[in-house]
């Protein structure tokens, strides 16, 4: 029987914002505390969710934790700090979703599992339209128990819930997942420059490729933001970035070249603007 009803949940952006309207919309009583931008706190709150003067007075009125920040060290800040760790009781149940590296996520584990509580190392993929549309893939690390019992709750924000392992595993899959994505976008830019420079209609390549060999998420899903330069804020330059060394470092010591451009493709991206979507990479290609 599931026994989760009220949910914390850390982190309002880009991701966090739609993940967390899911679970209001499914039912769950969700706790937020005040944030640095008002905005998603005041629109959560007019859908119902309960605001907190603190994280850790939300962490401490429920039984699940969501969190999903920016990196490492917002995991550390927030989830380590002295009063969040008071705040946690046993029994517990930290769902730990950001794109993180697995040394912290098993960091934050250990000192949960000393105050009694139970982790789940569950990042995701999808971005901003999975977020919203609540199709996200989840990279869950556990214990299988924990995992059933948050099921239902990850389902309010996910298609796909995927055991991969242990606590660490999750973040390890996310770190590999990422490292794929920004090299598969980059060689769908090429594959921009190569279809105008030959007169290929985009809409009969994107077809065509999305049933042949060289078919991937990129191709389906970007390849047209790609050609029309649009790269509003979605999944962040700076993010996918800082992903794609977390891949790097994670793999030192073992040969990496391409993984090491994608990561110089994407450091001399963002320092033109690393808060547009990742896509804009491409501008250095086109």
């Amino acid at each position: 029987m599931n026994r989760i009803r009220h949910v914390a949940f850390l982190g309002l952006g880009a991701m966090g914002l739609p993940m967390a309207k899911n679970v209001l919309r499914a039912g769950y009583t969700l706790h937020i505390t005040m944030h640095r931008n008002p905005a998603p706190v005041e629109e959560l709150r007019a859908l119902g969710a309960v605001v907190h003067p603190t994280a850790a007075e939300a962490v401490a009125i429920s039984e699940a934790t969501v969190s999903i920040l920016p990196e490492d060290r917002q995991m550390r800040e927030v989830l380590l700090s002295s009063a969040m760790l008071e705040a946690v009781r046993k029994e517990q149940l930290l769902i730990e979703m950001t794109s993180g590296s697995p040394n912290v996520m098993k960091e934050v584990a250990e000192a949960y599992t000393k105050r009694g509580a139970r982790v789940l190392d569950a990042p995701v993929s999808g971005g901003t339209i999975g977020a919203e549309q609540g199709t996200l893939t989840v990279m869950a690390g556990g214990e299988a128990s924990d995992l059933a019992e948050a099921e239902p709750l990850l389902r309010s924000m996910a298609a796909t819930v995927s055991p991969v392992g242990d606590v660490g595993a999750g973040k390890a899959v996310k770190a590999i997942n990422q490292m794929l994505a920004a090299i598969h976008l980059l060689a769908a830019s090429e594959a921009v420059v190569l279809a105008e420079q030959l007169g290929v209609d985009l809409d009969a390549l994107q077809k065509v490729i999305g049933s042949s060999s060289g078919g991937s998420w990129m191709v389906a899903n970007k390849l047209n933001a790609i050609a029309g330069r649009q790269f509003k804020p979605g999944f962040r330059m700076n993010l996918m970035k800082k992903d794609v060394g977390i891949a790097l470092a994670e793999g030192q010591g073992k040969p990496m070249p391409i993984a090491s451009l994608a990561y110089q493709l994407y450091e001399m991206a963002a320092r033109e603007d690393g808060d547009l979507d990742f896509a804009a990479v491409s501008r250095l290609i086109r």
